[in-house]
């Protein structure tokens, strides 16, 4: 892993997203650059300065942030940018050009309306090109990530994110639980779900990582696996960006976004074309 890019916008979320950034790359000896998309929103008091004066205000307070973290992570390890435009086209941008493997962000539930609300964070998850981190306000981080839930449903990209996963997890030594999800009654979906649940296995075994599988029948995929992760005590919840969620829950968001908004263990959200990409690698 090359850089993490981490998005910034000076509020608590932000910085427990830049506190896993820095977990991450003490692991691994990567680079993190901290973006900060100067969007005008009056809620946040970084805005409550002349306009002429918030690139020179957000830069006192990128290096503030350094200064915090330079004793675990070297300072030539960090670098920061201010952009402007749209917050997920910005954010995919820099990731592209500092070669990120990984995008990490902070988020509100759907009752803030900041930034990066779980709506904005959605959207800079659907947009990037990698795959992201999402925290929500509040969220316990482990430094040491010990275990990893993968939950697998009836949806074909269900399994792409495996990949990417077991490469977190043997850079964490870290356990994957994967939580097979029956949410329906119909035959041939329970056989996908089998079916799915052991080609992740095999993929797990091969590349020697330990790992747990337990299935459930459930109505609602969400809470299920929130409900999992917490009795397991997870680190991290891996979801695919397009994962579909059973019909009791379908008119509430997708999977995906629904764990975003809910969930207090960080999710990294992995995009199908992730799968393409890690086996090039």
């Amino acid at each position: 892993m090359k850089s993490i890019v981490v998005g910034i916008d000076f509020q608590n979320q932000s910085f427990a997203a830049m506190k896993f950034a820095v977990n991450v790359a003490i692991k691994v000896n990567c680079y993190v650059m901290l973006v900060f998309v100067n969007k005008y929103d009056k809620s946040k008091d970084i805005f409550q300065r002349p306009k002429e004066k918030i690139y020179e205000e957000a830069e006192i307070r990128f290096n503030q942030l350094i200064d915090k973290y330079h004793d675990l992570l070297d300072r030539n390890r960090f670098s920061y940018k201010i952009r402007e435009g749209k917050v997920p086209e910005e954010i995919d941008r820099q990731a592209i050009e500092s070669r990120a493997e990984m995008i990490v962000i902070g988020t509100h539930g759907r009752t803030n309306i900041k930034l990066f609300g779980s709506s904005m964070a959605f959207q800079i998850v659907e947009t990037a090109s990698v795959p992201v981190v999402t925290i929500k306000d509040g969220a316990h981080i482990n430094p040491n990530i010990k275990i990893i839930l993968v939950p697998i449903d009836a949806t074909l990209e269900s399994r792409q994110k495996v990949p990417f996963t077991v490469r977190l997890a043997k850079i964490y030594d870290a356990e994957i639980h994967m939580l097979a999800l029956y949410h329906s009654k119909v035959k041939m979906i329970q056989e996908n779900i089998i079916s799915y649940t052991k080609q992740a296995a095999e993929y797990i075994e091969g590349r020697s990582v330990n790992f747990v599988v337990k299935s459930i029948e459930t109505d609602d995929v969400v809470q299920s696996t929130i409900d999992y992760s917490e009795e397991i005590g997870a680190d991290l919840i891996s979801s695919m960006t397009i994962q579909v969620s059973s019909t009791s829950n379908i008119w509430r968001g997708s999977f995906s976004e629904q764990l975003i908004d809910k969930s207090h263990i960080p999710v990294v959200n992995i995009q199908p074309k992730e799968l393409i990409l890690t086996q090039s690698r």
